[in-house]
C-alpha cells in the first residue's frame, strides 16, 4: 500500500502504471493460491496454450481473481486503510485477460455520502492495452482513516 493515500474529493480520477499479466506473473499467483492437490496435471485454458486455443483463445487467459486482484490492489495502493478496512467492490468481469497484456485500472469519484461524508462511491474499471474494458464495477471507501 502507499504510504500516503490520495485526496479524496469528487471528479478525481486516478489511473495506474500499467502492469503486465505475463505466464511469470500468473504462474507467481497460482503459486501462492492454496489449492487442493490433483492426481494428475490437468490442461488449462489458465496456463496451457493448447487448451487455450482449442477453446478459442489466442493465449492463455488469466483467472478472473488475477484480474479482481489487480484493481484490489490498485484500490489498496491508492486509498490505503480507507479501503482495506471497509471498502467494498462489485465487479464484473467483461473480458478475457490474455497472457501479456497491459493492464491499466481506473478510478473516479463519483458521489460523497454518508451523513458527515463519510463513504466515497467510485467507478472503476480496468483497460487492456487495446483500451478494452476487462472489468468494470464499483467500490467505495471511507473519506478518512478507520
Amino acid at each position: 500500500m502507499s504510504v500516503a493515500p490520495v485526496e479524496i474529493r469528487l471528479g478525481a480520477e486516478i489511473v495506474s502504471q500499467p502492469y503486465v499479466l505475463d505466464a511469470a506473473a500468473a504462474t507467481a499467483y497460482g503459486e501462492g493460491i492454496e489449492s487442493p492437490r490433483r492426481r494428475a496435471s490437468r490442461r488449462s485454458i489458465h496456463d496451457n496454450k493448447d487448451a487455450a486455443r482449442d477453446a478459442g483463445f489466442v493465449a492463455p487467459i488469466a483467472a478472473g481473481e488475477q484480474t479482481l486482484a489487480v484493481i484490489a490492489q490498485f484500490l489498496a495502493d491508492n486509498f490505503g486503510m480507507r479501503f482495506v478496512r471497509g471498502g467494498r467492490i462489485e465487479v464484473a468481469l467483461t473480458r478475457p485477460v490474455l497472457f501479456g497484456d497491459r493492464l491499466i485500472s481506473h478510478a473516479r469519484v463519483e458521489r460523497i455520502v454518508g451523513l458527515d461524508g463519510e463513504r466515497a462511491e467510485l467507478k472503476i474499471r480496468v483497460e487492456n492495452q487495446r483500451g478494452e474494458e476487462v472489468l468494470v464495477g464499483s467500490a467505495s471507501v471511507r473519506t478518512r482513516e478507520a
